[in-house]
């Protein structure tokens, strides 16, 4: 049995996080932290903790878990995932794993020093349309493009954010477009663009992988509307994904189109399946009792923010 805790029982958690773990073999909810009374109080009657706390540190030194999930907005991440780290306790981050690249630094070297993982939720490159994208690929390589678009409506003062709508959240399709490039970058040409806000809210950017791929990615929050797609193409075939919902695949000359619940057979309104959540965390517990790197882990997302911190136009060497 594998015996996990959590910190933060806010909105992403309780829609994401808490209902998939809860769906998972031999994976034991059995400690929750968080400040919130009234938060505290329904997360931990609706999953039946067995521990309640308010402070991260006394649930530290109290209970053994094997696994936390630290989830929070990355201005309160930065000493809770530490504790945890240095406690020798393996933790689940989201994007962005940090305020900047410092504090990814810090979070990378404390668990490489502490030999736990500290996986970041990255969760496009386990959705079913960019994995099924993959096997295409794979089979007709090498990999020419990878392109990442992520489209939102942020005009005016909806555009500020703590940090950047680029580092918090269009960071997603950067990590998205490096793995399905599959190398490292070599020149990052970025542009920062403000369109109907005094604060950054367009970014556009070309990749060269030191493999011959080219990355292209486009954040533009001064669109029209929410927009999550992406492309992947090999020598003779293309494949272009609507995420989590469709994938349409074209070779030698001939396309079809797959649903995202088609391509893991499961029920269409199993989105948690299919776009990658789940997937995720089924992934982050194996590799949790197995000892292997999980796909996500901070040793390989900390290339991901380098580059993201490239095309904020700050200059941020990664370290292995």
């Amino acid at each position: 049995m594998l015996h996990t805790a959590f910190i933060g029982a806010g909105p992403r958690s309780q829609n994401a996080h808490y209902p998939n773990v809860n769906r998972l073999a031999d994976v034991e909810m059995m400690a929750v932290c968080e400040l919130d009374e009234e938060r505290l109080h329904q997360v931990a009657v609706e999953y039946d903790f067995q521990y309640r706390y308010s402070d991260h540190r006394q649930m530290l030194e109290e209970i053994d878990p094997d696994l936390v999930y630290c989830v929070m907005h990355e201005r309160w991440l930065l000493q809770p995932a530490l504790d945890c780290l240095n406690a020798g306790k393996h933790i689940f981050i989201e994007k962005p794993p940090g305020m900047n690249m410092e504090e990814v630094q810090q979070i990378h070297d404390a668990a490489v020093a502490n030999n736990v993982f500290a996986v970041v939720g990255f969760q496009r490159r386990y959705a079913a349309v960019t994995q099924e994208a993959l096997r295409h690929v794979e089979q007709l390589g090498p990999v020419s493009t990878a392109v990442g678009t992520f489209h939102k409506r942020l005009l005016g003062e909806k555009a500020r954010s703590f940090t950047t709508t680029l580092w918090e959240d269009i960071c997603h399709v950067v990590d998205l477009v490096r793995y399905m490039a599959d190398g490292e970058a070599l020149e990052v040409s970025a542009y920062q663009d403000r369109f109907g806000s005094d604060y950054r809210n367009c970014y556009t950017a070309l990749i060269r992988f030191d493999n011959g791929a080219t990355g292209i990615i486009h954040g533009n929050r001064a669109s029209g509307g929410r927009v999550l797609r992406s492309e992947l193409h090999g020598v003779g075939v293309g494949c272009y994904m609507k995420i989590p919902a469709e994938i349409e695949i074209h070779a030698d000359d001939q396309a079809r189109v797959m649903g995202g619940w088609q391509v893991d057979g499961v029920d269409r309104a199993d989105v948690s399946r299919y776009d990658g959540v789940l997937t995720m965390h089924e992934h982050i517990a194996e590799c949790v009792r197995s000892g292997q790197t999980p796909l996500t882990d901070i040793r390989d997302a900390i290339q991901s923010m380098a580059i993201v911190a490239q095309m904020e136009g700050v200059t941020a060497v990664a370290s292995d």
